[in-house]
């Protein structure tokens, strides 16, 4: 499969995200950001481009938790 390199520049805070999140899931930084928008296309792709999306994190109740507006 042939690669695209990019670069990036992201604050401390958000590298501190990012590399928590690869640690936690005992994968890259790169594959942290490779399902990000892996993730965001699905949710995009969901609605109509003129409505507001939005993705709601529910408790095992399905009581809504976050309200995630995807502009």
């Amino acid at each position: 499969m042939k690669t695209t390199r990019y670069t990036i520049d992201l604050d401390k805070n958000f590298d501190e995200t990012l590399s928590a999140l690869a640690q936690r899931k005992s994968t890259t930084k790169a594959e942290i950001i490779r399902r990000a928008l892996a993730t965001y296309s699905y949710i995009a792709g969901q609605a109509p481009a003129a409505s507001d999306r939005k993705v709601s994190i529910t408790d095992s109740q399905d009581r809504v938790l976050k309200d995630i507006v995807i502009p």
